[in-house]
């Protein structure tokens, strides 16, 4: 079901670039009819991120979601999409982003650059008038620092009036990238270049040792399959978190990744059985490591740390600007030089009628 509303002028300031319209969607099918469009628009904006695109809220919403779908849409006069903004509100009237809690390091709308008022202005003039759903309050989490949202829902002059509040969620420690691995291995601390540098050798001397990507879709569902058994083995917290669900999201987000060129799944084998495994994106020029998993009878090889080592060196040769290792702040994450970057939520009252 699609409704759509011309926003009201009333108690609200018209922005410069004139009205726009905001229609909503209550049928998943809307990811796929504006997939088009919302990647456009994502790759005129900045930041962005693999989390944001159609088809990772596509699989999330198949597979996790719940509550009552209400996928935004904002265009101007004369059709030009300029935000899309995919909400669920659940039975207690929270109000968020698809993607979930969990699943997605990064979530924010797609909007066009320089439009984020006037499209804040009208998002919330719909969620608050008489064709939104019912909610009581809005989260928005995820929010990398440097998010036009973050900026526009907090500003006391804002189209929010002041009714949003921010606080800091968590960090993602980031590896910024030089030109050359030895550029990078010397901005090390000295004891963790050492220690780099002492596993690396000890680790090429085994006999065996290789790495592998997968590369196609003939592939994927044995890698799949090889890299799960290894996220489980590696902690009973990993073991887990492998419900049905979550499973089959996997499967469809990991095929849409690779279909879009992004999936970077990666393996170090020792003659032939893999010993680990990194599951990461590689888009724009950020390398993301979603998540990892390694055989604890290969504990002796720091066989995730090696690979982890080769996956930066990968990057840095392949001209990417950093490695992101995601929301946490585990210790090895610093030893690899990584800066935390805070990702923020903001919460929003509804606006009493």
């Amino acid at each position: 079901m699609t409704s759509g509303c011309s926003i009201p002028s009333q108690g609200a300031r018209r922005p410069e670039a004139g009205r726009c319209e905001v229609r909503a969607h209550a049928s998943p099918e809307a990811f796929t009819a504006l997939a088009g469009e919302w990647r456009a628009l994502l790759a005129k904006a900045k930041p962005s991120h693999p989390f944001y695109d159609p088809a990772w809220h596509l699989a999330w919403w198949k597979h996790l979601g719940s509550g009552a779908l209400h996928l935004c849409e904002a265009r101007r006069p004369g059709g030009e999409l300029i935000a899309v903004a995919p909400f669920t509100v659940n039975g207690e009237g929270l109000l968020r982003l698809t993607g979930g809690e969990v699943l997605s390091d990064y979530l924010d709308i797609a909007v066009l650059p320089g439009a984020e008022a006037e499209v804040w202005t009208a998002l919330l003039a719909h969620l608050e008038g008489p064709q939104g759903p019912a909610w009581k309050e809005m989260l928005v989490r995820g929010l990398p620092e440097g998010s036009p949202t973050l900026k526009v829902l907090t500003d006391a002059d804002g189209p929010a009036r002041g009714r949003a509040g921010a606080e800091r969620e968590e960090v993602c420690p980031v590896i910024p990238l030089p030109g050359s691995w030895e550029d990078y291995v010397g901005m090390l601390d000295a004891r963790d270049e050492r220690e780099l540098r002492r596993k690396l050798r000890k680790a090429f001397m085994q006999p065996g040792l290789e790495f592998r990507r997968t590369l196609g879709e003939e592939q994927l569902e044995a890698d799949l399959a090889e890299f799960v058994r290894l996220h489980a083995l590696s902690h009973p917290d990993k073991a887990d978190f492998w419900n049905e669900a979550r499973g089959a999201f996997f499967r469809e987000m990991a095929r849409e990744m690779l279909r879009l060129g992004w999936l970077d799944l990666t393996f170090l084998v020792v003659d032939g059985h893999p010993a680990a495994a990194n599951f990461a994106f590689d888009f724009e020029d950020r390398i993301y490591l979603y998540n990892s998993g390694y055989d604890p009878n290969e504990r002796g090889l720091s066989a995730g740390l090696v690979l982890l080592a080769h996956n930066i060196e990968e990057a840095i040769n392949g001209g990417r600007a950093s490695f992101d290792l995601l929301r946490g702040d585990e210790a090895y994450k610093y030893t690899f030089g990584a800066k935390d970057e805070p990702i923020f939520r903001v919460r929003l009252a509804r606006a009493q009628a």
